[in-house]
């Protein structure tokens, strides 16, 4: 039948493509990764209408057992009802769920042809790193992955470099994941305890890299891990609105947050959520925010229409947010850099 041979094609095409996407390491491998799409016959796409018939069969029979049941309970038929409504759930829920299953499978593959895209647009690398062995080392250097009492993850890790006019300096882009977990007791009225628990999931995405110009320092727009130093405040209303200061030497703070330096976090701290950032002892920054789309962006077309995506492809696509953090750490040096 036609629609087994379309979906047993399109089932090649999606095990090939994801082979060949690991492998592809420049922008011209990920041109060549879209050959199998574009001499597709057809649309990329699976053959859904036996599954879309079976589960219409299953709504069908569920409506007439809700009609039908109490007849059929008064004349002693309760197993069958029983049993056309286990056959009309099975009916309905085993072909919505194939559909949904196919569906994320062809979304999940365009997606990482778009993120594959966007990486080797904007110069990065993934760095491949057990998540949670990460996120301790990161622990042991600054405060900000200290974050949650019940795990802590590196949940994507790349690199890359950055050429300014005045400074160049290679980076890290993370995103770190941690949970809260809370423990709810409560009584009723006869005195019965019930214990409940929770898990609260936080993102947090920024850079990490050596900057070097200043040291144990933090610049908190989200409050405090367990920072430690005491307080420095900056003439500056407008960024004391947005960051508060915590150092061990008020001298190293007042030198590094000269007026220019405030007035470029003033503005950072107005372009991203919840800005932290810390220089630890080794004079390392680590810059994070909550702004999801550091690394990110919509996808506005996929392999449904693979001309279109291709011709997407061979556009470049900056990270905007990704390139205004690094602009922004750039004028940090630039402003702390003494010959400037």
């Amino acid at each position: 039948m036609s629609f087994l041979k379309q979906n047993k094609d399109v089932d090649a095409l999606v095990a090939v493509m994801k082979s060949r996407l690991s492998e592809a390491r420049d922008k011209h491998a990920l041109y060549a990764l879209l050959t199998p799409a574009l001499s597709f016959k057809g649309p990329v796409k699976y053959n859904n209408t036996p599954l879309w018939v079976v589960a219409l069969v299953g709504i069908t029979i569920a409506a007439i057992n809700a009609a039908n049941q109490r007849n059929l309970r008064f004349n002693g038929h309760q197993e069958l009802v029983t049993t056309l409504w286990v056959l009309a759930t099975l009916a309905t829920l085993i072909p919505l769920g194939w559909i949904a299953w196919r569906s994320r499978r062809l979304k999940g593959l365009s997606d990482a042809i778009w993120q594959k895209n966007l990486l080797l647009d904007n110069q990065l690398a993934p760095v491949p790193c057990d998540g949670a062995k990460e996120a301790k080392a990161l622990g042991q250097r600054f405060y900000d992955f200290r974050r949650g009492n019940h795990r802590r993850s590196i949940d994507a890790l790349y690199k890359g470099h950055y050429q300014g006019e005045q400074h160049s300096f290679d980076y890290r882009v993370f995103h770190f994941h941690y949970v809260d977990k809370h423990t709810h007791t409560s009584t009723d009225s006869k005195g019965r305890t019930t214990t409940r628990t929770s898990y609260s999931h936080y993102h947090r995405y920024g850079l990490l890299l050596d900057f070097g110009y200043a040291r144990n320092i933090a610049i908190l727009g989200n409050g405090s891990s367990g920072h430690k130093g005491s307080r420095w405040e900056p003439a500056s209303l407008d960024f004391r609105k947005c960051f508060k200061v915590l150092t061990d030497d008020e001298m190293a703070a007042a030198r590094f947050l000269k007026p220019a330096v405030v007035e470029a976090l003033t503005t950072l701290g107005a372009q991203f959520r919840r800005a932290n950032l810390e220089l630890n002892a080794d004079g390392a920054l680590c810059l994070s925010v909550s702004d999801n789309d550091l690394v990110s962006l919509p996808r506005p077309l996929g392999l449904e229409a693979p001309q279109a995506f291709l011709a997407l492809l061979k556009e470049d696509t900056p990270l905007p947010k990704l390139r205004q953090l690094l602009k922004e750490v750039h004028l940090l040096l630039v402003h702390s850099d003494n010959n400037f």
